[in-house]
């Protein structure tokens, strides 16, 4: 018997040659079909909307306040989508409204206190005001979290407790309410902010960089819930980003400079350009792909070894 590279009339040739003859045969009966065009049209300039109001793509953004979530606001809003968000940062609604954008501010839902962000019901809230206002939504940008330092030895349980309600079970709650409506309307898109962490560990962060890996995974299963219905569930996670208080937070620029040489690129991300990237799974021009957890850290998450501390 021959190798697995050859035809059933004896013809050799390379599996390579193989696999593009296939490819090309299969486009060439979609395309006399007319198969691929009936079932799934490539979104162009007009997209498909869930909403019945305003004939506007709809998104939600549970953090318009911290991180990258007010230029993931703004870029829905001039890429055209109305929005329905939660604690905005200054001047951010005037900006969004000024590229023509609805803009509604659910109130109750915190950054850090007894309504954070985190607490069962409150993507509800968002979900519910979008319904209210316009009929539906489209697309949902979540962010859930406490950072607790710590390694494996020095976390309580009590801490590990904590961030497993806010970095794990605040995203299933989040899934529950945004997944329904979305396989309900066979259209849309979710993108859940976890950490770079999640996908290399750092030792001074032990439970945190633990529940951000589950939220990973979790990611993973909702969007094998949701693929067979039209919706596409992702995650992006950060690190090494210039936020406003990034140089406070890390002790001065000194620190900074110090945590920098641990980043391949050499430099800190900007918020707008990771922004960037959680836009193109927002904006209803991703239909395809799913299921993913992509870390934007600029190359850090390449390296082998585990980052063991900021201060080392």
């Amino acid at each position: 018997m021959k190798s697995g590279n050859t035809t059933g009339d004896n013809t050799d040739i390379g599996r390579r040659s193989f696999l593009a003859a296939g490819a090309t045969g299969l486009a060439a009966g979609l395309a006399m079909s007319g198969t691929a065009e009936a079932k799934t049209p490539i979104p162009g300039k007009e997209l498909k909307t869930n909403s019945t109001k305003g004939g506007k793509r709809v998104a939600l953004v549970n953090d318009a306040l911290m991180q990258i979530g007010p230029p993931v606001a703004l870029k829905l809003a001039e890429s055209g989508h109305n929005l329905v968000i939660a604690q905005p940062a200054e001047g951010l609604v005037d900006k969004m409204k000024a590229a023509g954008a609805e803009v509604v501010v659910v109130e109750g839902i915190e950054q850090e206190g007894p309504n954070d962000e985190s607490q069962p019901g409150s993507t509800q809230k968002l979900v519910d005001a979008a319904n209210e206002k316009f009929g539906g939504f489209d697309a949902a940008y979540i962010r859930t979290a406490i950072h607790t330092p710590g390694d494996v030895l020095n976390t309580t349980p009590e801490k590990f407790t904590e961030v497993y309600e806010s970095n794990f079970l605040a995203v299933v709650h989040a899934l529950q309410s945004l997944m329904p409506p979305l396989m309900d309307a066979g259209s849309g898109q979710i993108l859940v902010l976890t950490s770079a962490t999640g996908g290399k560990p750092f030792i001074d962060m032990a439970a945190y960089s633990s529940m951000r890996a589950a939220a990973n995974m979790l990611v993973r299963c909702a969007a094998m819930t949701a693929a067979p219905k039209g919706v596409c569930i992702n995650a992006v996670g950060t690190n090494f980003i210039n936020y406003p208080d990034a140089v406070k937070t890390l002790g001065g620029p000194e620190a900074m400079a110090k945590v920098s040489e641990s980043i391949p690129l050499g430099r800190y991300g900007e918020p707008e350009e990771c922004a960037h990237t959680a836009v193109s799974l927002l904006d209803g021009r991703n239909m395809f792909a799913t299921g993913m957890f992509i870390p934007m850290a600029g190359g850090y998450n390449t390296q082998a070894d585990a980052q063991a501390s900021f201060t080392e």
